[in-house]
């Protein structure tokens, strides 16, 4: 996290704004009288915003911690989707599986 002053960020906004983007970084705004600010990318609002709604209730809390152990223990299923609308509907879209983990960490078949 980078911090800078308001009157700094004004006279530097581009340069500010392109390391923000680059670094995928947030900065923070010190202002006259207490009042701070925060300058981040849409894409990490965004990131932020879903980890808020994903830990928002104790249901999706385990659900996600449950489905954490299990990729960590080697149960995930890794799928890839066909999205070619020419051939199938949206409704129809297949899933293959392209890897699978074993409890060893190795792709198996």
């Amino acid at each position: 996290m980078k911090t800078a002053t308001v009157t700094d960020f004004r006279q530097k906004m581009k340069e500010h704004l392109r390391e923000i983007q680059n670094d995928q970084d947030i900065l923070v705004l010190t202002g006259p009288k207490k009042m701070d600010f925060v300058v981040l990318t849409l894409e990490a609002f965004n990131a932020m915003e879903e980890t808020a709604h994903l830990l928002s209730t104790p249901v999706n809390t385990e659900r996600l911690m449950e489905s954490i152990a299990q990729d960590k223990a080697g149960g995930a299923v890794v799928k890839q989707l066909d999205l070619d609308l020419g051939k199938l509907s949206a409704r129809k879209a297949r899933a293959k599986v392209i890897r699978k983990r074993t409890p060893t960490g190795r792709p198996g078949k």
